[in-house]
């Protein structure tokens, strides 16, 4: 197959491109040169000799002072959570507030119902609160007791919505299911 045969128009574009191209390693060339001259003067200057006492150091991290030592001196590994002395965590007055409830009224209770006590309890030591304020502090609560630090246990009865809260010895330690036992603490009232 014979090769294609330019036009004027692409020939001057195809020139313009490679004196463009010429003119760019020229430059970079130039540079490296000027380089080159500059490291060459720089190796005919002598550097001074360290002066008497002084450590010559290569690149990289400098030493540390003996005051950085001293801070630096921790164990590895995380950090221990601190606990109250005593073996357990000091419950807020809201804490309290519900686990005085459920052992006043020796039940399993429902949200609600300790919503009503909260709201009493809001009224009287926080008045300034909301009830959607009430409502959000006393799940925030029931979280807390119920999950991480296990003050209270959950059961769901499954003939309503919701969870019944009660003090975790209620409940098996091991599967957290409650207890044949207290399955009479456990009031379901049908609306």
């Amino acid at each position: 197959m014979p090769p294609k045969k330019l036009s004027d128009k692409e020939i001057d574009q195809l020139l313009t491109q490679y004196r463009s191209e010429r003119r760019r390693l020229l430059y970079q060339l130039e540079t490296v040169r000027s380089a080159m001259r500059d490291l060459k003067a720089g190796l005919s200057d002598s550097p001074s000799p360290p002066a008497e006492g002084t450590v010559k150091r290569g690149p990289g991290r400098p030493r540390k002072t003996d005051a950085e030592k001293a801070a630096a001196k921790k164990k590895p590994g995380r950090r221990k959570k601190r606990t109250i002395v005593g073996g357990g965590y000091r419950l807020s007055d809201w804490d309290e507030m519900i686990v005085d409830t459920i052992r006043q009224r020796d039940l399993l209770l429902p949200k609600e119902e300790l919503y009503t006590a909260s709201l009493a309890f809001a009224k009287k030591h926080e008045p300034l609160l909301t009830p959607e304020e009430v409502e959000a502090k006393l799940t925030r609560v029931l979280q807390k007791l119920s999950g991480k630090r296990g003050v209270l246990g959950a059961h769901r009865s499954g003939l309503r919505r919701g969870y019944h809260y009660g003090l975790k010895e209620w409940f098996f330690a091991s599967s957290g299911l409650l207890r044949k036992q207290h399955y009479d603490k456990l009031v379901l009232v049908k609306d």
